[in-house]
């Protein structure tokens, strides 16, 4: 076959990109390459398109798809740790737009509308420097946790996203106690769909030198050990989770002068959007 002479002219990489993960969690074969110093390429014209169809961003296979377009060295981004997602899209949004990212906010002391452009380079910066600690200690256990799979955490969000979505749906017209009844259903619902989603985190459990990683027999463990075993790995898990979240950045109000604490939105629908 010939080669085609646009050849040159394809993409490039434009990132590379640590995992903070350093890759560990993904299962064998579906990673390749270095996981410090892996290539990120732009977004092409396709890629672009899935990220405004609602129903593929939705059930994350838009995302997916992206990520294997933009970093081939992902080859199952569903299996990918939910700790590198957040580097993982800024990486594909640097890449294809460059590090500066535009976003409005009103300042909180004179409410002026601004415009800042943000610089998502200290974003990866921060998620290189983190480290996700599993290990809780529960005298004499001792715990090791894993964090979600990304295809996991979508789940969870779908369904978070149902079980809202029904609570919502709570028709005002109903007779008030059934009313009350239903709400205290769905309120249960909510809690029992939250708690369960912190157990599936558990990944392994060492006890009397024996390490316990059968999910039916940590299961059984957690449903019939004390409540203060459980709320400490969920307190543990909570506290990860704000550690992982992107930090607000700050930004001086063109109007005023105040510093104002601004947080960048990682949502796909406007994250992933040309600015002029």
């Amino acid at each position: 076959m010939t080669e085609n002479p646009l050849q040159k002219y394809y993409r490039q990489p434009k990132v590379y990109l640590s995992l903070p993960s350093k890759g560990k969690w993904y299962p064998e074969n579906t990673i390749e390459g270095d996981p410090e110093n892996l290539p990120v390429f732009g977004m092409t014209a396709m890629d672009e398109i899935l990220f405004k169809t609602p129903d593929a961003l939705f059930s994350g296979e838009a995302t997916k798809s992206v990520i294997k377009s933009c970093i081939p060295g992902i080859k199952e981004p569903g299996y990918v740790p939910q700790i590198d997602i957040d580097s993982i899209l800024i990486a594909i949004r640097i890449a294809t737009y460059g590090q500066n990212l535009n976003t409005t906010y009103k300042c909180t002391s004179c409410n002026e509308e601004n415009t800042a452009a943000m610089d998502l380079t200290g974003a990866l910066d921060y998620y290189s420097g983190l480290n996700y600690h599993n290990i809780v200690y529960l005298d004499p256990l001792k715990i090791t946790l894993r964090p979600y799979t990304y295809d996991e955490w979508t789940q969870v969000q779908m369904q978070t996203y149902e079980l809202q979505r029904h609570l919502l749906q709570t028709s005002g017209d109903m007779d008030e106690e059934v009313r009350k009844k239903h709400l205290d259903e769905m309120f249960k619902k909510i809690s029992r769909f939250q708690l369960e989603s912190y157990k599936r985190q558990v990944f392994t459990v060492e006890a009397d030198d024996n390490v316990v990683s059968d999910q039916n027999q940590i299961l059984e463990w957690i449903n019939n050990s004390d409540a203060v075993f459980f709320e400490k790995i969920q307190n543990h898990l909570i506290e990860q989770q704000k550690i992982w979240a992107l930090q607000d950045q700050m930004s001086e109000c063109a109007e005023c002068g105040h510093n104002n604490s601004v947080t960048i939105n990682l949502d796909q629908s406007d994250f992933f959007v040309k600015q002029l």
